[in-house]
């Protein structure tokens, strides 16, 4: 189904794409490190059918709400408005629904749009912190068997058919095929994959396990300093990210508990003495903290190491 839509959405899109590849440089590049098995171009033509249907539907949502509540009465007064606006005063309610209608349409729009074209950076940063959070024990494993005597392609076919790691089984998955599929060799498939994976640490490793290899020393002592090294950086991540944690802990409870509760206060006073409308303290209460608190859920979601 959604290769249907996505299908769809290039015959109607793709030739604006399909000749830009070069202005979609680090787009691209985030799809390959996200492993995404679609091309840039069909993937941007879905970002913008979906961002026109969500404005379209956003509209329609909120006329349906002007329909049924009324257009907002903005109230003004000389002092604050040049006094030529006032002759088209008459006009005030559908300038206000043309203004809203249009500030709704580009904010979705824009906003959906974005979402796309960020979603392979942010699912690529995601794989970075899966592959280094798993890449010890995968090092660890491979030391083992090395141990035993197994040949290094036979490590990465070992790694790539073990679930257990996850995303470096993904990873060794690419390298294995790039040799088996594609008809290269180790020390190719290790070089293609250290240029795509997301994960830095994966990359070091990589280029010195080409190094080792082409200089005919011994893999299971390198494996093993490997090892130790990356689990002393994992340990370090974690204290950081304990301190960071309470520095956002902190953030929310300014920004979305007092804050709010000190705007809520003074809107509603200013509300009753005439001088604000209700609307924004609608806003507030219904779509700013429900939005920033969603806003701060997803952001300690991505940064939480699995467990």
């Amino acid at each position: 189904m959604t290769n249907i839509y996505f299908n769809v959405a290039y015959e109607i899109f793709g030739k604006y794409y399909e000749n830009r590849r070069h202005e979609y440089y680090g787009l691209r590049l985030n799809m390959l490190r996200n492993r995404m098995r679609i091309g840039y171009d069909m993937y941007l033509s879905g970002a913008m059918l979906t961002s026109f249907l969500c404005m379209l539907l956003a509209l329609i949502s909120i006329n349906l709400l002007f329909y049924f509540f009324g257009v907002p009465e903005l109230t003004g007064s000389r002092i604050s408005a040049p006094q030529w606006l006032f002759q088209f005063s008459a006009y005030k309610r559908t300038a206000v629904w043309l203004t809203l209608n249009a500030i709704t349409g580009i904010f979705v729009f824009t906003a959906v749009y974005k979402t796309f074209v960020l979603y392979p950076a942010v699912m690529a940063g995601e794989r970075k912190r899966g592959i280094e959070r798993m890449l010890p024990y995968a090092i660890n494993y491979m030391s083992s068997m090395s141990g035993a005597g197994v040949l290094p392609l036979d490590l990465f076919r070992s790694l790539a058919s073990n679930d257990v790691y996850k995303d470096v089984a993904v990873e060794a998955r690419y390298l294995v095929k790039d040799i088996e599929v594609l008809g290269g060799n180790l020390l190719t498939g290790m070089r293609n994959l250290a240029l795509t994976t997301p994960s830095p640490s994966l990359q070091d490793f990589l280029q010195g396990a080409i190094t080792v290899i082409t200089s005919g020393g011994e893999l299971e002592p390198y494996f093993k300093i490997k090892t130790e090294q990356y689990l002393i950086e994992n340990r370090q991540k974690q204290k950081e990210f304990l301190e960071t944690l309470g520095l956002l802990g902190e953030t929310y409870v300014t920004a979305f508990v007092a804050g709010p509760l000190f705007m809520i206060v003074v809107v509603s006073i200013m509300a009753i003495m005439g001088g604000a409308e209700m609307i924004f303290l609608y806003l507030l209460i219904y779509a700013i903290i429900p939005f920033g608190s969603a806003m701060y859920i997803l952001l300690i979601s991505s940064m939480t190491p699995e467990a």
